[in-house]
């Protein structure tokens, strides 16, 4: 049983490492795409994260993964799952873990989710 449950704790361990790619610089941060996540459907799908340079908040937010879903169609995009930590590159504890909703966000050119729909939808 002992070995059971520390394969399991090892495979965990494995499958939280992403394979973080850097795809754009702003002002207060770096955003970054994990390309091994990326689906290829009718709306594809990826992970992203987002590395503040600075804590953020009283919590001291310092990174946020988000799965990001694209409508290549209805041009927009949607959060499908939110997990806010108090460490950079997604480490560290989690202060929150949601699912936003069926929000949809209209990228304005040139944005980080502009170039995340370009990505996802191929127009890049």
């Amino acid at each position: 049983m002992k070995k059971i449950f520390f394969l399991l704790l090892w495979m965990v361990h494995l499958s939280s490492h992403a394979a973080w790619i850097p795809f754009m610089e702003v002002e207060d941060g770096t955003w970054y795409l994990d390309p091994t996540t990326l689906t290829s459907n009718k709306q594809p799908r990826i992970w992203v994260l987002f590395d503040h340079q600075n804590p953020v908040g009283a919590f001291g937010v310092r990174s946020v993964k988000t799965l990001i879903e694209a409508d290549c169609q209805g041009v927009w995009l949607r959060e499908i799952s939110l997990v806010v930590f108090n460490s950079p590159m997604a480490e560290g504890s989690i202060l929150r873990n949601t699912s936003p909703g069926t929000m949809k966000i209209f990228p304005s050119p040139g944005s980080p989710y502009d170039s995340m729909f370009n990505k996802l939808c191929k127009k890049e």
